[in-house]
């Protein structure tokens, strides 16, 4: 009796909403694109993450959340033969996650998800001399899996630690000064992320 007391506990801790706040390490492969006539390589540095997620726990398998996400990578771009020494790529957006839960180990749960997302805002600035140039796009489509592992500090309070792997095209950023435009920027982020979880 004692053990189905228990299991129906598990059951109704594992149903509900949750926030699950976050912040990680950004990856991302350099880039090249197009302007004009000219040939742009762009090296990305290790940058950083912050996101939040609200979400829903239908039962001890299955999950679905609404994340948004930022993210940040300091940058040194070769643009012709024009080198800016500093830069930033960053980008906006908003996910909508489906999760599966693994069976518990003790306190330890590994889960496995994917989600479609929506690109709301991605620049890059390009810095020379004191001036900075401003590239921007919006609104492209995005796709990302994950996976991860979950521990249970207490009944409502859960941490966890994911790497997740994004992709799409952020399009053709164009000049927010002028005409011009960087065409054909890939967009395929790697992240690792801890953060904690509160169940309602």
């Amino acid at each position: 009796m004692l053990f189905s007391v228990l299991l129906l506990m598990g059951n109704a801790q594992a149903q509900g909403y949750y926030v699950k706040p976050y912040a990680g390490l950004s990856y991302m492969n350099d880039v090249s694109a197009t302007r004009q006539a000219d040939n742009i390589n762009i090296e990305l540095e290790q940058g950083m993450v912050l996101g939040a997620a609200f979400g829903y726990r239908y039962n001890s398998k299955l999950a679905v959340e609404l994340a948004w996400e930022y993210r940040s990578n300091e940058s040194a771009t070769q643009v012709g033969s024009t080198f800016y020494p500093e830069g930033n790529y960053a980008s906006n957006s908003f996910f909508l996650n489906g999760i599966y839960f693994f069976d518990s180990w003790g306190k330890v749960t590994p889960y496995a998800g994917a989600g479609l997302g929506w690109l709301q805002e991605i620049d890059i600035d390009l810095e020379l001399a004191g001036v900075e140039t401003s590239y921007a796009n919006s609104g492209n489509i995005l796709y990302q899996g994950f996976v991860g592992l979950e521990y249970a500090l207490a009944a409502r309070w859960v941490l966890h630690t994911e790497f997740r792997h994004a992709g799409g095209k952020s399009g053709d950023l164009r000049n927010e000064a002028g005409a011009d435009l960087l065409a054909n920027l890939n967009y395929k982020p790697f992240t690792w992320q801890f953060g904690v979880k509160y169940l309602f």
